[in-house]
């Protein structure tokens, strides 16, 4: 949360272009250093593997303050609430949530497979019947902002009274303003009494999945206390309690994110959009559109990572909409790309616009979903103008 600054005028806050804090900057050492990885053929995977997970900021609501109290002094809180990170976790009792669901019921695959949902004041439940055998799970939580997609599952208790999760079979994709498969799910459904249903999580996954999709996430014994989830990534899931910094008027301030290490910056994004030390080696390949998903993991393969100070906030502002910032264009590319750096090249193509199409173009995936590529490099693929 940056310290308290003077409210722009009206006009500015309409649609503010986002600008990094400081320019690239060369960085002769690290470009020796990774000539060298490249020379031994390892891909670059961070300089420790220790970084601690989310969930241990987030089993204590020590601290907390009132976030709708952030809007007060910083400007950003008037945009935020409408930000993918803000949306990407409801109740399944949502209003939006039922209209996606009630959809669901005529959709070709719910009729291809015998299952239904129904939503009451009761909660909301799927079931399965096939060849005369019924399974049943209420469905509790909708995951996801729904800018690319939104998954639903079930709360469920295991012999030792631990939270396990059933990811339901079945999620609404943006792209095709519908249902299919859930990413990672079989294409055919699968034995056992969930199996038509969806698929299992444990205890350890199910705290992972709403470790990045919550910002506190009360436990007890194992037992997820899901009355006392604060939903969506928030203010102080990425800045910290402030509790302090509200009763002192901002006297109180954590400087992380204005003293961050480019590294430091990256790894806070990548606690939930992955880490490259989190996938085997041998996984990170260009050729890979697995973890094209995964932004954080190809952007530090980048030459624009090694050579400059650029990190996921140099093209992206969190606080606003993805349509409310300038993060498509090409004026990130021109800090470094341009007539005043003759050591650093310019599109041996002759274009002079839409950088993005051929560096860092969309992969498809095998669901209805596509990915910026964030390995900013020239492609073998690239495609023709």
């Amino acid at each position: 949360m940056s310290r308290p600054r003077p409210r722009p005028a009206a006009d500015a806050l309409e649609n503010p272009p986002h600008r990094p804090r400081k320019p690239l900057a060369p960085r002769f050492v690290i470009t020796v250093l990774w000539a060298a990885l490249i020379t031994s053929g390892i891909a670059y995977r961070w300089g420790s593997s220790g970084a601690a997970s989310p969930l241990d900021r987030l089993q204590s609501a020590d601290g907390w303050a009132d976030e709708t109290s952030c809007v007060q002094c910083h400007e950003q809180g008037q945009t935020f609430w409408q930000t993918g990170h803000a949306q990407t976790l409801q109740r399944s009792s949502s209003e939006l949530s039922r209209s996606l669901l009630a959809a669901f019921n005529a959709s070709p695959d719910s009729l291809a497979e015998g299952t239904q949902v129904a939503t009451s004041d009761a909660g909301t439940w799927a079931t399965n019947q096939h060849d005369g055998f019924l399974s049943r799970t209420q469905l509790d939580w909708c995951f996801g902002s729904g800018r690319h997609a939104r998954t639903w599952v079930a709360t469920l208790s295991d012999s030792r009274g631990a939270t396990d999760l059933l990811e339901f079979r079945w999620t609404w994709y943006h792209s095709i303003e519908g249902f299919n498969v859930t990413p990672g799910q079989p294409d055919q459904p699968t034995a056992g009494y969930f199996g038509r249903l969806g698929v299992l999580f444990d205890q350890p996954k199910a705290r992972r999945c709403f470790g990045c999709h919550a910002s506190y996430v009360p436990l007890r014994d194992g037992e997820i206390q899901g009355h006392g989830i604060r939903t969506g990534v928030t203010c102080q899931r990425c800045h910290g309690p402030r509790a302090e910094h509200v009763a002192t008027e901002g006297a109180v301030h954590n400087a992380f994110w204005e003293q961050a290490s480019q590294e430091e910056s990256v790894a806070r994004c990548a606690e939930c959009h992955r880490r490259a030390d989190e996938v085997e080696p041998g996984e990170i390949r260009a050729d890979n559109r697995e973890i094209v998903r995964f932004q954080p993991i190809g952007l530090v393969q980048s030459a624009c990572f090694r050579k400059s100070t650029l990190t996921c906030v140099t093209c992206h502002d969190p606080h606003r909409t993805l349509e409310a910032q300038d993060s498509t264009g090409i004026w990130q590319c021109l800090q470094c790309h341009d007539a005043a750096h003759e050591d650093r090249p310019g599109c041996r193509a002759g274009h002079t616009t839409d950088c993005l199409r051929c560096h860092m173009p969309k992969i498809k995936m095998d669901r209805p979903l596509e990915f910026t590529d964030h390995w900013i490099r020239v492609r073998d693929d690239t495609p023709t103008p």
